[in-house]
């Protein structure tokens, strides 16, 4: 087995959750929790937005010590007596009722294991205290230390389908060889003594949430027969589209995993109600020889797959936000929960991880890809003539920027100039629009961008793609104008020249007006003629390239045509490109 430790501290954990605002919710799980009378050990899988005090304050407990399983890289877990003695720092925190001045922890992280004394002696069933924790779930993660002459044992959580039991054994086969000793269960009913350590016996099994005391040969970092990462599950957050999870075999043999889809708890968790329908997904092992995504249609199981023993599964989720209601503000949450299950290979393990995400505060038709400003960067190195067969390489390169619009309803735009401008709202925040043709910004905007082309026509600063087609693997769009013999961006207009100006091909004889064939007699005509352009840019997004997995910066090719310049026919030059997206803004003000 490859060693891997985790570095980490239950003390940055709970500061970060400390600095969590109170409206900052996540999509919450519900996990029983149950103590019996005397001494407890719980496994905690999820992180409640309560602070400590409103957690354990309802338990028949005066204390609880806290500890995070995967946060001891150079320190010791719990002696046998429940001591801390040999430590080289402290892993315990303490929740104290009586006595608040020596609590050292706030919230309570996921993960982590508790350590308290149930009160309540009564007998039986009667004594038993049962709850519900509600919070964000994470994947677990445990760091194995050696035990030394079974002094210093782990304190391993089981995460278990709810409801069922399994054999303690069959839950740590993966864990192999490393596993060492016998394995105990922490008890005992006198609050005044340290907790006892009681044998498990082969018939005996462990519950979702429950404790157990193992030994272990070596330093490991073996969390389970499933591996899930990242471990706090797939925030979108406001913009993006396109998130990965991966799970990993580490039970040692091969196995079935299934994942599937549920609801979130609690009901505040999400203020937009999630659909299933926003999500998609592939597995992206195979995605370069089957790039399909798959619609989730309802919650529940959406996909298997069986891993080898190490295997990982990587899968890619897409988030349609084209498909997100309309009209919502910044921030608004919603989102689910993803499990991830060993379904035959006998641990009954369970992962549960949050998926959340939230509104980008504009209409989804105005952000949806590929609609948006997008910039071509492009660079003419090579020049071809009607006749001739190959492209000649040019006597340097001419690098050209031309802005590109796409608006949501597919209609490409090749602008002379493009601004974008926001005006601020009640609240201060800039609201963004794109102006170009004839529109200019209102006086009151700020403005944050302003891009031009030198080689596009002022005359024209619009012109609308003749055809374009981003639906294909290879996308095109084609633009055609006419610069005019007069016009004010004329390459072949010199108003200055005393001699060439307005003349035959003589230099001598005036010229008359008009594209007429007859009007000159060499190879390069005169300047009174109008030059018809025709621009095409080709690029490839690749496959699988959508609104839920954008490709905002591509390659491809230019072709620039000229028609009108030489007798023989049209010149083209052509070179690379590189296309930018800058802007999701679909809308443009155009007059």
């Amino acid at each position: 087995m490859k060693l891997v430790t985790r570095h980490s501290s239950l003390v940055v954990l709970c500061a970060a959750l400390c600095a969590l605002a109170p409206e900052a919710r996540a999509q919450c799980a519900a996990q029983g929790i149950s103590l019996k009378p005397g001494w407890n050990a719980v496994y905690v899988e999820v992180s409640p937005e309560a602070d400590a005090t409103a957690v354990f304050g309802p338990w028949p407990v005066d204390s609880v010590g806290v500890y995070d399983p995967a946060s001891f890289l150079a320190t010791r877990q719990f002696s046998s007596d429940g001591g801390s003695d040999g430590l080289v720092s402290s892993p315990i925190f303490m929740w104290n009722r009586e006595y608040p001045e020596a609590t050292s922890v706030t919230r309570v992280p996921a993960g982590v294991v508790c350590l308290c004394f149930n009160t309540n002696l009564a007998s039986g069933a009667e004594g038993t205290f049962s709850t519900n924790l509600v919070g964000v779930p994470a994947a677990p993660r445990t760091t194995w230390h050696r035990s030394e002459g079974g002094e210093v044992l782990n304190y391993f959580g089981f995460s278990v389908r709810p409801g069922a039991a399994v054999a303690p054994g069959a839950y740590l086969a993966g864990f192999g060889d490393l596993a060492g000793g016998s394995l105990l269960r922490i008890g005992g009913k006198r609050r005044e003594d340290p907790p006892s350590r009681l044998p498990v016996y082969s018939n005996d099994t462990v519950a979702d949430g429950e404790v157990l005391l193992v030994g272990a040969t070596a330093p490991s970092d073996w969390s389970g027969a499933l591996y899930v990462s990242p471990m706090d599950g797939l925030d979108f957050g406001t913009n993006a589209t396109l998130r990965t999870l991966a799970v990993r075999n580490d039970g040692g043999a091969p196995r079935m995993v299934s994942l599937k889809l549920d609801r979130a708890v609690a009901e505040l968790d999400n203020r937009l109600p999630f659909g299933p329908a926003l999500l998609v997904w592939r597995d992206a092992d195979v995605a370069r020889t089957n790039a399909a995504w798959h619609a989730l249609e309802g919650f529940g199981a959406f996909a298997s797959k069986r891993l080898a023993a190490g295997e990982t599964w990587r899968l890619q989720f897409g988030l349609d936000r084209a498909s997100v209601p309309a009209g919502l503000v910044q921030g608004v949450p919603f989102g689910a929960l993803l499990t991830a299950l060993d379904d035959d290979g006998g641990s009954q393990m369970k992962a549960t991880v949050p998926l959340r995400a939230e509104t980008s505060g504009a209409d989804a038709a105005r952000t949806a890809w590929p609609s948006g400003l997008w910039i071509a960067d492009v660079a003419l190195d090579t020049v071809d003539f009607a006749s001739a067969e190959n492209p000649a390489p040019a006597g340097g390169v001419l690098k050209l920027r031309l802005p590109l619009h796409v608006d949501a309803e597919g209609r490409v735009r090749l602008l002379q100039r493009v601004v974008a401008a926001g005006e601020a709202d009640a609240a201060g925040n800039l609201a963004y629009r794109l102006y170009a043709g004839e529109a200019e910004p209102p006086a009151t905007a700020s403005q944050a961008l302003r891009i031009s082309s030198a080689v596009l026509p002022t005359e024209t600063p619009v012109v609308e793609a003749t055809f374009a087609d981003f639906s294909s693997e290879i996308c095109i769009a084609t633009f055609e104008f006419e610069v005019a013999a007069d016009g004010a961006t004329s390459l072949l207009r010199h108003p200055y020249h005393p001699q060439h100006d307005g003349l035959r091909w003589d230099f001598s004889t005036p010229a008359p007006s008009g594209d007429f064939i007859d009007n000159y007699k060499g190879e390069v005509k005169p300047e009174t003629f109008s030059v018809k352009n025709t621009v095409m840019l080709s690029f490839d997004f690749g496959e699988g390239a959508s609104r839920w997995d954008p490709q905002d910066a591509v390659s491809g090719t230019c072709w620039w045509s000229f028609s009108g310049l030489r007798r023989e026919g049209n010149l083209v030059a052509s070179g690379p490109l590189s296309l930018k997206r800058v802007s999701a803004l679909s809308e443009i003000v155009l007059e």
